[in-house]
């Protein structure tokens, strides 16, 4: 039988015992709460560089930084099927004078994805290589706000595509209009139903004569068209040659129908094509849509 000394002792020691694990527990869930749920802004500042390439499951993605000190946003920048991920940079003023308002850009390298949520047997083989939708909108959303503080709810954060990254740039809508303030869009196809000989489109879902309902309805942006919720600038060359200006004018019709309460703006170029001539026009109006659907006014 244990002395009434030693049962007290006992008992100081379980009560310290008790009191250093659950603060142990408590300092460990402050620890990594607040490193994987809200990054404070200075782990951003602190971990990167004016300028990087980053690489999230094999894939690159380019960060820049503006020089002001007051972050107005983010911009997701989806780049054309192919295209490299800085194009939008070298051809258009588009980074330079988002940077020059305050916004950091966010380009990856996209390569030909299509922006598809999964791949069938007639899906070419090369091209599955390319980073898809649940590469885009979940883990490299992911990545960012848990290591750098980027894309988070309550910022503004922006997406902004042509042609193929168009399609993406409605895909991040659909898929996240939680975290976006804005989308445009310039160039872009929404229904590949309604364009069957496109050689991208057959070549992820297979002839449309075979798989008719796959085209209708697997990552058909109009299909989706009743859950949009973002404020969408649309922009068309009407004498593009590749993407028809009618994929825009459906996406405009379909939101105006289906959702009245979306904020839109909508405009053809009739002087324009396909090109980096067009999507340069687009620059000014593009920022001035962001500016004005911003969440947080600085």
């Amino acid at each position: 039988m244990k002395t009434p000394f030693a049962l007290m002792v006992c008992t100081l020691l379980f009560f310290n015992y008790c009191f250093f694990k659950s603060k142990i527990h408590q300092d460990n869930k402050d620890k990594y709460s607040s490193i994987s749920t809200k990054p404070e802004k200075k782990i951003m500042y602190d971990t990167l560089k004016p300028f990087q390439t980053l690489f999230v499951q094999g894939h690159a993605v380019d960060i820049a930084l503006p020089l002001k000190k007051i972050i107005q946003g983010n911009i997701l920048v989806l780049p054309g099927f192919g295209f490299p991920k800085d194009d939008w940079c070298k051809k258009t003023s588009l980074c330079k004078k988002a940077l020059e308002k305050g916004y950091i850009l966010i380009m990856p390298e996209m390569g030909k994805s299509n922006y598809v949520s999964k791949f069938y047997p007639q899906t070419r083989k090369e091209w599955q290589t390319a980073p898809q939708k649940v590469w885009l909108v979940d883990t490299l959303f992911t990545y960012l706000q848990k290591r750098y503080g980027l894309l988070l709810p309550e910022q503004n954060n922006f997406v902004v595509g042509l042609s193929t990254g168009g399609r993406g740039a409605a895909v991040c809508a659909l898929a996240k209009p939680e975290l976006f303030s804005a989308v445009a869009t310039l160039s872009g196809d929404f229904d590949q139903s309604k364009i069957p000989n496109d050689k991208v489109m057959i070549g992820y879902y297979g002839e449309y004569s075979a798989f008719k309902e796959r085209w209708q309805k697997e990552d058909n942006i109009i299909f989706q068209i009743r859950e949009w919720k973002v404020p969408v600038y649309i922009g068309h060359g009407k004498l593009d040659p590749l993407v028809p200006y009618q994929q825009s004018e459906l996406l405009y019709h379909a939101l105006q129908k289906e959702c009245p309460q979306v904020k839109i703006r909508y405009h053809l170029s009739d002087t324009h094509g396909h090109n980096y001539a067009y999507w340069e026009s687009e620059v000014d109006a593009v920022l001035a849509f962001f500016e004005e659907n911003k969440r947080k006014k600085f």
